[in-house]
């Protein structure tokens, strides 16, 4: 018997662990404007944001009345500053538009960056 425990014990612990990606309570995101992320046009509104975050790699994910929105990858960066709360940085394109390019996660010192092409960015946390 203890043999067969041990190693039910030893899966449950790796599959579990932080490892395979940490995944976080839901946030409420405020978007003041329409904005593209990945390809798709999001309207104004607030949103619950989920993410998963894996090493350097990030998957944002938006829902509204628990319906699916909207999802990009990103990059999962390490700020010096620890963020207040949850912030949307926007870019606002030459021909009008949009892009959510960051999300600032409130009460840490991380964000989500997207590339705003709709390629996934890829940044480096070494000091300048």
């Amino acid at each position: 018997m203890k043999k067969v425990v041990l190693p039910i014990a030893l899966v449950l612990l790796i599959a579990t662990s932080p490892v395979w990606g940490r995944k976080n309570s839901p946030h409420a995101l405020s978007l003041p404007y329409v904005v593209n992320l990945n390809g798709a046009q999001v309207p104004a509104g607030t949103y619950e944001l989920t993410w998963e975050a894996q090493g350097s790699a990030a998957r944002a994910t938006l829902w509204k009345d628990g319906r699916f929105v909207a999802t990009a990858p990103g990059a999962w960066v390490k700020n010096g500053v620890k963020y207040p709360e949850d912030e949307a940085l926007v870019l606002l394109n030459p021909e009008g538009s949009r892009s959510l390019v960051e999300i600032r996660i409130g009460g840490t010192a991380r964000a989500i960056v997207f590339d705003p092409t709709g390629n996934t960015a890829h940044y480096s946390a070494t000091k300048r």
